[in-house]
């Protein structure tokens, strides 16, 4: 822990240090949209200029068209573990810095230039313990006064299950101090109510996913950012992209309960093509994660979604290629098998499929994604295929 508590405070003083523009990279899902703002929040306090760009996924060709932009120093928040090896490669090229604050399953690096405060480095689980946002908090309060932003790592915090323990529960503890949650008990087990919202905090993180995924091409994630900056949520704005959710998820709903999932050895998988197009690509991976609920899928074989990817990125620029989403989940069967060591990890597989078929990927045990080359969806599930059957062998 205190290797850890020295790493953010030695990363802090650098940033303190500057006296340019630095740019934050972010997820666009709750953890990542409670990231940027708590950062963004510290940062203007440190009186440190700063620019958002939020991301859904890092591939090679999204990496270099952000370094591309010629910063001195990148942030990287609830994104970019997976890939620090690309980072890596481009702060080299382009002489300049990173810090990656992620929650992620993380790659290795070797490198002067790049500040990798993932958690899970120092005997910490990504899963279960700490949320990017959380991360970020424990971060940017060395930089800056936070108390009063405590509660966005709570909120953020709500994509991990059951009660938020280990690193969660120092925000946790700080939003009750600043008056700002409260600790209620339910059915054996914890809930978060931030109080001047009025609203559960695994609501509103359901709400700012919507806004960060479901608007991803109208200027939600900045949207949401503001919002949380000024702690108050406009409902109307909120329930347009809810509601947009809503309609997309019950056609694609519709169509998988008439024509089932596709079945291929260990994996079930489907293809929205252009269903979603419009909305941002995390949107495959909620749905993904919604279907392995239900009946229709098999808790027995991995699930994998794949949507087609749109190439312009708001405020980044436009990717060369065609390229496809996947998203992968481990219904529960999978999960435990996962847990007993029986099965690999989606996160192993993903990464090593897509990298097999030129692509990127990243994730966690239990839920991942990559981007891949459009048209070679069914090589990818025959490589992470292959790669469960050389686990199971071994």
């Amino acid at each position: 822990m205190e290797e850890y508590l020295e790493a953010l405070r030695e990363a802090a003083e650098e940033l303190r240090s500057i006296d340019f523009e630095v740019p934050i990279i972010f997820h666009d899902d709750a953890d990542g949209l409670c990231s940027a703002a708590i950062a963004s929040t510290a940062l203007e306090r440190a009186g440190i200029r700063h620019e958002l760009y939020c991301v859904e996924k890092l591939h090679p060709a999204i990496v270099k068209l952000i370094h591309s932009k010629n910063y001195k120093l990148y942030i990287y928040l609830d994104i970019g573990s997976g890939r620090a090896d690309l980072i890596a490669k481009n702060v080299e090229e382009h002489d300049s810095r990173a810090i990656i604050v992620d929650h992620h399953d993380p790659r290795r690096v070797e490198s002067e230039r790049i500040i990798h405060l993932n958690p899970e480095l120092y005997g910490f689980s990504g899963e279960t313990d700490v949320s990017g946002s959380t991360a970020t908090y424990l971060f940017m309060r060395e930089l800056s006064r936070l108390d009063d932003a405590a509660w966005m790592a709570v909120v953020g915090s709500a994509e991990i299950p059951g009660d938020l323990r280990s690193l969660n529960r120092v925000p946790l503890e700080d939003a009750v101090k600043a008056g700002d949650v409260e600790v209620r008990r339910a059915r054996g087990r914890e809930r978060y109510l931030i109080k001047f919202l009025k609203k559960p905090w695994n609501k509103l993180s359901s709400t700012l996913t919507a806004m960060g995924s479901v608007g991803y091409y109208r200027g939600g994630p900045y949207l949401a950012v503001e919002f949380l900056k000024r702690r108050a949520i406009d409902e109307d704005r909120a329930r347009e992209f809810e509601e947009l959710r809503r309609k997309r998820f019950s056609q694609a709903f519709a169509i998988l309960a008439k024509k089932g999932l596709k079945v291929d050895g260990m994996v079930q998988w489907f293809h929205l093509g252009d269903l979603f197009k419009g909305l941002g690509s995390k949107t495959i991976g909620t749905f993904t994660s919604m279907l392995s609920y239900r009946r229709t899928c098999s808790p027995n074989r991995y699930l994998i979604g794949f949507m087609r990817f749109e190439k312009s990125l708001p405020r980044i620029g436009e990717i060369e290629g065609e390229w496809v989403k996947a998203s992968i989940r481990t219904p529960k069967h999978v999960a435990d098998e996962i847990r007993a060591g029986e099965l690999p990890p989606a996160s192993e597989l993903t990464v090593k499929s897509a990298e097999r078929v030129g692509g990127s990927g990243d994730g966690h045990s239990f839920a991942a994604s990559a981007l891949i080359p459009a048209g070679r969806e069914e090589e990818f599930i025959e490589e992470f295929n292959r790669l469960i059957k050389d686990f199971t062998r071994s």
